[in-house]
Parts: structure tokens; sequence; C-alpha cells
């Protein structure tokens, strides 16, 4: 599962007058979508990701996080001598 911190950027941003629907706007999205996000029920595509992360001036990693269940598990079989995973 993926934990995201859009619901604390996202206050910091209300304290400055930018609503939901500016935010929804700015990234392209319905402001509903928005709503989803912040409440977990939706997984922003890489490209939604990036938008939010340069709305917010972050990065990524600082808006998602992977919970340790989510976390795959690579054995040494699976990762080719440059050290990236093997892909067929």
């Amino acid at each position: 599962m993926i934990k995201n911190h859009l619901k604390e950027w996202r206050a910091r941003q209300a304290q400055r007058g930018i609503s939901k629907a500016t935010l929804a706007r700015r990234i392209r999205v319905n402001r509903s979508y928005v709503t989803k996000m912040e409440q977990g029920k939706a997984v922003p595509s890489l490209q939604v990701a990036l938008l939010l992360a340069e709305y917010f001036g972050c990065t990524v990693d600082e808006l998602f996080e992977l919970h340790d269940e989510t976390t795959l598990e690579i054995s040494h079989d699976d990762v080719l001598p440059n050290g990236h995973p093997y892909e067929d």
C-alpha cells in the first residue's frame, strides 16, 4: 500500500488561501480525485505524482511512501550484473 502526505502538504497551502479546486486545476484532475488521493482511495499516476511534487515544491518521496507489505523482494538471481533488476 502507498501512504501519502497530501493532506499535510495541502493544509499548508490552504493556510495561504489556496483551495483544493486550485490544486486540482494545476495538476489537471478534478477536485474529487484530489479528495480520493488524500483519503488513500486513489493512487496517482507517475505524471500526477510529479505534478504534485512540482506544485508543492518537494520530491515525490516526500509526498508518497511504500508500506512494508508492498516492498518488493528481489533476489540476487533477479538482478543483472550492472545492478538493475532483470526484466523479461
